[in-house]
């Protein structure tokens, strides 16, 4: 049970970290390799001799069947997109290079997406289609089961919807692993299917760069957990944007006041950019506050960590010395420092 305010601020390691979703850089490598588009002969039908035949027939020439021109409008810009990326560090700073160019925002963000959504499908807590469920033991090692083993702590089961009312998610992920796992873990302790997935619609998930659709049957902008070999990324576009977008698909102001009320945040799994950190940065009139934050730092020399410690604590508005700093991934951190967590927010 977690008696006071706590946010956790989840980025691209978290979803890594043993549920198995893609980094930056082998997104990025697979995104180049998928839209290099080459053919070895001009009239070959089948697809092309280079590159992806699956991302050019199930999305671009369903799409456009019998329009030439606008299939090769989108092919153009694929290639454009694969050799912007051989020369960048990552798919944003490719889509940054290229944001004059609609076409290819657009195909780099439907990469994202397949992508994502084929990552869901293989990950480590993907849906079993003989039982339409995950492994009871899938995940348990992970850091969403400890977040869930914490909050529901002290509940009686019919008490287990307010278990999350004082945990903020701000998730930079496109992918849906924290609703996901929470709805199955729900009903593997005994909630029903229904109430399931009201506790999973009603989680305070603020979501910068949006995302690709609600998990829980019958809400509108449903999409399976891993999608569908049908889904049309077209429609998809308008629910996420890209780090180098300048529109943010949340509402600021919760974003503020979960930052400002909170006793504790948590980094896990975050890159620490720029530009997300000023993205989360509270505003000036926002006095230095008496915070506790943690965050991991797996794989970060620590070299960076003065600094990095400052960075923080400009952005949350609180003294450095109140940053804390691990070598952990997010799952090691909150099953060694659970007891830390615990008192920190009894």
């Amino acid at each position: 049970m977690f008696n006071q305010p706590i946010v956790l601020v989840v980025g691209a390691g978290a979803s890594f970290d043993v549920y198995g979703l893609p980094l930056g850089g082998r997104l990025a490598s697979t995104i180049a390799a998928d839209t290099d588009f080459f053919w070895d002969s001009y009239h070959d039908l089948a697809g092309p001799s280079r590159g992806s035949s699956d991302l050019f027939n199930s999305v671009f020439r369903r799409k456009f069947p019998a329009q030439n021109g606008r299939l090769q409008e989108y092919v153009t810009a694929a290639q454009m997109l694969s050799a912007a990326i051989s020369s960048t560090i990552s798919i944003d700073d490719a889509l940054y290079q290229l944001s004059d160019f609609p076409k290819c925002v657009e195909v780099g963000k439907m990469c994202i997406m397949r992508y994502i959504l084929a990552a869901e499908r293989k990950s480590t807590i993907k849906i079993d289609p003989d039982t339409g469920t995950i492994d009871p033991k899938a995940g348990r090692e992970g850091w969403i089961e400890q977040i869930f083993s914490m909050a529901i702590t002290g509940y009686k089961l019919k008490d287990i919807k307010h278990a999350f009312e004082r945990i903020t998610f701000v998730n930079f992920n496109y992918d849906r692993c924290i609703e996901h796992y929470l709805y199955h873990a729900l009903q593997r302790i005994g909630i029903s299917t229904e109430d399931a997935g009201g506790i999973v619609s009603k989680l305070n998930i603020i979501r910068p760069y949006g995302g690709l659709g609600s998990i829980v049957p019958g809400q509108k902008d449903h999409l399976s957990f891993g999608g569908g070999a049908t889904t049309d990324l077209f429609t998809m576009l308008g629910r996420i944007r890209t780090f180098t977008e300048s529109e943010v698909l949340h509402d600021k102001h919760e974003l503020s006041k979960a930052l400002s009320s909170a006793s504790l945040i948590m980094f896990l799994g975050f890159g620490f950019h720029a530009q997300n950190l000023e993205l989360l940065a509270l505003t000036k009139p926002h006095s230095v506050r008496d915070l506790k934050v943690l965050a991991t730092t797996f794989a970060v020399h620590e070299a960076n960590i003065p600094e990095l410690k400052l960075a923080i604590g400009r952005t949350c508005r609180t003294d450095p010395e109140r940053v804390e700093t691990f070598h952990m991934t997010a799952s090691e951190m909150l099953t060694k420092l659970r007891m830390k967590i615990n008192l920190a927010l009894g």
